[in-house]
């Protein structure tokens, strides 16, 4: 199988079953207040695609240049792994606060754990699937295939002013494709959406993996349910 023939198989899967659907689904739905945290095996098989498509990516088979996953020193990857957590929860604060203070909502404000062993086994590994879904389609695949697209549509200029315009509309699309899906939690919901894929890509971008994005992301997931539970 030729590798463009490939590149437009995922991107079209991608776009039009993993991605437009959440999209399309936000103006169809009554923002919610309460989340029922019980996720059901489409999440797990997401999460298992989106394995496949990371592995294809890391092996040349879907873009033009090879991915490679860059080791970097120790307290690079510590130093911004805590810095971007302590991004996101200072965003979710200041919407917090924002929502609070014009009398609006932003975010969930109370969760339903599921009962039992199995329904926390459920939950936990949920939300990792969750987060490691998200990275790989909105932080490591989307920008990278958007900007690879883009480039093609240009017949891959070299004018450098042109290829930075191109590589911010591929980050910018990305990152409203990530935040439009999280309507469901109001405007300020979707701002913070917003400013939290900026922080996740950013992150990605100077560890130049996605593996802390993807942990901070989900710590970050684990902690919000934790908070929500304590005030509930």
């Amino acid at each position: 199988m030729k590798k463009s023939f490939f590149f437009w198989l995922v991107f079209f899967y991608v776009i039009l079953y993993l991605v437009f659907p959440p999209v399309f689904t936000q103006f169809f739905v009554e923002r919610k207040d309460e989340f029922v945290a019980e996720y059901l095996l489409s999440t797990f098989l997401l999460g298992g695609i989106a394995i496949l498509i990371y592995i294809s990516a890391l092996k040349g088979k879907i873009f033009e240049e090879e991915v490679l996953s860059e080791r970097q020193p120790f307290f690079l990857y510590s130093s911004n792994a805590l810095v971007a957590f302590g991004a996101l929860c200072l965003s979710s604060v200041i919407f917090e606060l924002i929502a609070f203070f014009t009398g609006s909502k932003a975010g969930l404000h109370s969760v339903v754990f599921p009962a039992g062993f199995l329904g926390k086994v459920d939950f936990v590994f949920g939300v990792i699937f969750a987060a490691f879904f998200e990275e790989v389609i909105y932080r490591f695949y989307l920008p990278r295939a958007l900007k690879e697209l883009l480039f093609k549509v240009r017949k891959n200029p070299q004018n450098e002013k042109i290829n930075l315009r191109l590589s911010l509309i591929a980050e910018t699309a990305s990152l409203i494709l990530f935040a439009l899906p999280h309507l469901y939690l109001g405007f300020f919901g979707f701002l913070n959406a917003l400013v939290c894929g900026i922080i996740l890509r950013v992150c990605m971008i100077k560890t130049k993996t996605i593996w802390i994005s993807f942990a901070v992301h989900a710590l970050y997931n684990f902690l919000s349910f934790a908070v929500m539970a304590a005030i509930a």
